[in-house]
C-alpha cells in the first residue's frame, strides 16, 4: 500500500467517525442511522476497490477493440512453483490517441506471446502494427486478439 491510498483510507474513515457523531446526536431512528453509516463504508469500499484502476497497476479490463502495442513484459509459466505466467502489456487505445497508454494483465498464452514478441521486434526495425481484440478467446486466435501490419498514417485512424 502507498502512502497515497494510506492517506485516502485514514481521511475516509475520519469523515465516518464524524458521521458517525453526528448521527448519535440526531433525532433519526436508530435503524437508519446504522444503515447511513453502512451505506457510507461501504461507498468507501467501492471507492478504494475503484482507484486501484488509477495507482498505476495492471488493469484486468477487456482489452480495447483497437489498440497499438507499446511494450510487453512476461513471466512464463513456471509448473514447479504452480505459476500459471501472466503477460503484461502497454497499449495506445486507437479510439483516443490522446489518452495516456495503459497497462494490461493478461494470462499467459506462449502463441500470443510468440506473437508479440515478433510484433515487438518489427516495431523496433520501424514497422506499423494496429491490433484488434474481439473480447472471445479461441485457441487459434490466442484471447481474440490478432495484429495487422499498417502503414504509419493508419496507425490511430477509427474504425
Amino acid at each position: 500500500m502507498t502512502l497515497a491510498i494510506l492517506g485516502l483510507t485514514a481521511g475516509f474513515i475520519l469523515v465516518l467517525v464524524v458521521l458517525l457523531l453526528v448521527l448519535l446526536k440526531s433525532p433519526i431512528q436508530p435503524l437508519w442511522k446504522f444503515l447511513l453509516v453502512l451505506l457510507a463504508g461501504g461507498f468507501y469500499l467501492l471507492q478504494y476497490e475503484s482507484l486501484q484502476q488509477y495507482t498505476g497497476w495492471p488493469s484486468d479490463d477487456a482489452l480495447p477493440a483497437r489498440f497499438v502495442l507499446i511494450a510487453t513484459d512476461v513471466r512464463e509459466p513456471n509448473v514447479k512453483a504452480g505459476d500459471a505466467g501472466v503477460m503484461y502489456w502497454w497499449l495506445r487505445d486507437s479510439a483516443d490517441p490522446s489518452r495516456p497508454p495503459r497497462v494490461y494483465r493478461l494470462p499467459y498464452q506462449a502463441d500470443l506471446h510468440e506473437k508479440s514478441q515478433q510484433v515487438m521486434q518489427q516495431q523496433q526495425n520501424g514497422s506499423q502494427f494496429v491490433a484488434t481484440s474481439s473480447g472471445r478467446s479461441t485457441a487459434s486466435a490466442g484471447l481474440g486478439v490478432s495484429f495487422k501490419k499498417i502503414s504509419k498514417s493508419r496507425r490511430h485512424k477509427k474504425k
